[in-house]
């Protein structure tokens, strides 16, 4: 991502950190040959949620507000255990995706056990919810409090952990203020859903819609802000230079200027947003902004079915040209570019990953390109983004450390976890949808 390929390159690895990228010239007695295949820089999902992955199919072929209400319906049915046990599938997916890094959103917190298991780098985000009038804010918070204390214990080297202010119809104004005010809490990096779809954008604009007749019938009581979703976070003091503001689907211009005079990052999950009907996020115009700090991610299993980030580029790019009648606005490069070395810059990690540079770690996948529906691989970039899929890694690395070859996880339990899922699996399936 620094530089023009290098055709017959190779890449040196010295105690987790790369050392040399160059044209082969290390004997081959003393190197791995991957043959024909593109070496890159290991892929950045900025915004999943690992612990939803056995939900997978679970909720299909409904609109936005009818899936949140059912997802948290069925959420209850699950216990701790089932979580992890979700989770740790959803980061196998990963790795064998060519993901190394995530930016994942939890509530059980089954993310950070699946995450410590398998060996992602990334950040790990307490979410948490405070709609109602009746909660104690402040009780939130110190639970909130309690929970990232015991997730810093176990973090890890790679890991960090944040907070997760649900969005803007879980999280009320009084909750926002504590967030400003708590010092425990006010400077950790957040991720927060905002403008992600028709029926949000009816509650903060409007007070209407779906989620304000649900409070009423919670007898929640409400004050609709009357501005747009972005512009509502922004005056509660909830975009920072450490947030990342997920979704942005329902971005004005002017929504875009807040975002980045705020510092903020977007993370673009344009795959989630088109299956429940939320929309097509303006991501053209983001483009356009200098030093917008953009990302991408691939959502759930549950709200998108794979966790697949090359079909996540490609559905990206081409739902922007089909929305604008042209082919100009978002290439192929910058798709790249969202999931490595500016996914990195928008998790706050341009200096750890997201491009093969000396100096920074050694987190590389391998796409082959031997498969009939890659050939012929006229150019790497392209190929990664118009063709190819996570079918098509065959190594993934972090740390210099091999966790993922050629359809064999290193270093991991699988065969119980499969036990584990199919039991899983048929306690979802009792549950109904």
């Amino acid at each position: 991502m620094d530089g023009p390929p290098i055709e017959s390159g190779e890449i040196v690895v010295d105690n987790g950190l790369i050392e040399e990228v160059r044209p082969i010239r290390t004997p081959s007695n003393e190197r791995r040959d991957l043959g024909n295949a593109v070496l890159l820089p290991g892929l950045i999902n900025s915004h999943t949620h690992l612990e939803y992955t056995a939900l997978r199919g679970f909720l299909e072929d409904v609109s936005f507000f009818p899936w949140i209400r059912s997802l948290n319906a069925a959420k209850v049915h699950l216990s701790p255990e089932d979580w992890v046990v979700s989770a740790k599938l959803g980061a196998l997916e990963c790795l064998a995706s060519g993901i190394t890094t995530i930016g994942d959103n939890t509530d059980s917190g089954a993310s950070l056990d699946a995450a410590l298991w398998s060996g992602l780098r990334g950040r790990i985000y307490q979410e948490f919810f405070c709609i109602d009038h009746r909660t104690n804010a402040r009780e939130v918070a110190d639970d909130l409090a309690r929970k990232l204390s015991a997730f810093s214990e176990r973090q890890g080297e790679r890991l960090t952990v944040g907070i997760s202010p649900h969005a803007t119809y879980t999280i009320n104004q009084s909750m926002f203020e504590v967030l400003r005010s708590d010092p425990r809490l006010a400077f950790l990096p957040s991720s927060i859903h905002v403008a992600e779809s028709p029926a949000e954008q009816q509650l903060i604009s409007e007070g209407t819609g779906p989620f304000a007749e649900m409070f009423v019938r919670r007898s929640i009581n409400w004050m609709p802000p009357k501005v747009s979703p972005t512009r509502y976070v922004y005056d509660q003091g909830a975009l920072k230079e450490t947030t990342l503001l997920i979704h942005g689907v329902h971005q004005s211009l002017s929504d875009i200027a807040l975002t980045h005079q705020s510092g903020a990052s977007v993370i673009h999950c344009p795959k989630s947003n088109a299956k429940l009907g939320a929309g097509v996020a303006p991501l053209t115009e983001w483009l356009k902004v200098d030093g917008l700090k953009l990302g991408i991610g691939t959502d759930s299993a549950v709200s998108n079915n794979s966790i697949d980030l090359f079909e996540e580029m490609r559905f990206g790019l081409l739902m922007q040209r089909g929305k604008h009648e042209m082919v100009e606005g978002v290439t192929a490069a910058q798709m790249l570019e969202l999931a490595t070395v500016r996914g990195a810059k928008a998790m706050g990690l341009e200096n750890t990953v997201g491009s093969l540079r000396p100096g920074l770690r050694a987190d590389i996948i391998a796409v082959d390109l031997n498969a009939l529906s890659l050939f012929p691989a006229r150019s790497p970039l392209n190929t990664l983004v118009y063709s190819a899929t996570a079918r098509d890694v065959k190594l993934t690395i972090i740390d210099g450390e091999v966790c993922y070859d050629d359809l064999r996880f290193v270093g991991l339990d699988t065969d119980t976890l499969r036990v584990q899922a199919a039991a899983l699996a048929h306690k979802l399936s009792l549950i109904g949808n």
